[in-house]
């Protein structure tokens, strides 16, 4: 497995630890769960999977001059320049050049080869520089909070060079997603949009619920046991299958459980895939034949009613979105194959035959 791959930076733990800490599980339904912030940071540790990793201060300054000098061999003119020297021997920009081949490999080279292509294809717009800026000010936010970091800390600790350099990585990653979605896109087929309008889209469904809360630990009061939870959701059922009314239900047990109306739930609401998925597949005026498990606890569901179904016209931009976000989730490697085509496309070619080889062997881990 390449270096690349393996590498991870350095706030990646953080990330999930953030992300752990500020995870709500007291409602089915996320208005309430997530901010920007989190929802960001919880897919940046899968895209710095193609991002490779940072390097900053000096030496990218260094690594830099050495790979983009104008001449067609990546070094500077003669090679044997002193980049820098420690007790009279000299340290070359052929020895910093064979260095930065033998530990970044690729890495540098194609974030500066990605960055030209896509700079073109998707020039900064107001939506860019709106969602750029806004990750950017949760991030610095988020380790202030959790971690006291300045500014100067976080970029310090993430081997940014300066915050210039952090909102070129976020552009970088931003451009890199849009192009990855577009890959996607192009290859999904209508057989495959129909099949998904057939075996997910339904009617908006009128339903509400009751929560039985499961305690997040030991010293979580607002909740019960796992066992405990299922076994109460299971008595209410019960009670609904002899003649309880739900409303008796909801009198009866409203210290014991959260009661709510949820109104009218698209096919694509955002709601846990096992709570969605139960209410589709009831019918209408009944109630869950057994609890339904979230991350939150066990609900009991009360289907009311459900409208038409709407069209495939309507609905086919929604089956798009989320094809793709499907096929990212069953395919660990869509975001490098898909990078590796757009190079393709746009005809990469090394003059440099070691680093020729090593994307070669860093290509065939995708294929």
């Amino acid at each position: 497995m390449s270096k690349e791959k393996d590498t991870k930076t350095k706030n990646s733990s953080k990330i999930k630890e953030i992300e752990e800490k500020t995870k709500n599980k007291k409602i089915p339904k996320e208005k309430n769960t997530k901010d920007k912030f989190i929802k960001f940071a919880t897919n940046l540790d899968e895209k710095r999977k193609i991002i490779y990793g940072f390097v900053g201060g000096l030496l990218l300054g260094l690594l830099i001059m050495v790979i983009f000098m104008p001449e067609r061999i990546a070094k500077l003119k003669n090679g044997e320049e002193p980049v820098a020297s420690i007790d009279g021997k000299n340290i070359t920009a052929n020895d910093l050049y064979t260095m930065m081949k033998d530990h970044y490999q690729v890495s540098l080279l194609l974030d500066k080869i990605d960055s030209d292509i896509l700079t073109k294809l998707y020039p900064e717009d107001d939506e860019m520089k709106e969602t750029i800026n806004s990750n950017a000010e949760n991030y610095l936010n988020a380790y202030k909070q959790y971690y006291g970091y300045d500014q100067e800390q976080f970029l310090k600790s993430n081997g940014f060079s300066s915050y210039n350099d952090f909102l070129d990585y976020l552009k970088l990653d931003y451009r890199r997603t849009k192009q990855v979605d577009k890959y996607i896109e192009d290859n999904i087929t209508d057989n495959e949009i129909e099949k998904y309008y057939n075996d997910n889209v339904v009617g908006d469904i009128n339903v509400q619920h009751v929560l039985v809360t499961v305690k997040s630990d030991d010293n979580d009061e607002s909740g019960l046991s796992e066992d405990d939870a299922k076994a109460k959701a299971e008595e209410i059922i019960e009670k609904l299958n002899s003649g309880t009314s739900w409303e008796d239900i909801q009198t009866e047990y409203k210290d014991q459980v959260t009661y709510e109306d949820l109104g009218y739930q698209s096919w694509d609401a955002s709601l846990e895939e096992t709570f969605l998925t139960a209410m589709k597949e009831m019918d209408e005026n009944s109630f869950s034949k057994e609890p339904v498990k979230t991350s939150y606890g066990y609900h009991v569901i009360y289907k009311l009613d459900q409208k038409e179904k709407p069209t495939l016209k309507d609905t086919k931009e929604t089956i798009i979105d989320k094809l793709i976000t499907n096929k990212k989730s069953e395919d660990s490697n869509i975001l490098y194959k898909a990078l590796i085509a757009l190079r393709k496309e746009h005809k990469l070619e090394f003059s440099d035959t070691n680093l020729e080889e090593k994307y070669k062997t860093y290509c065939k881990e995708y294929e």
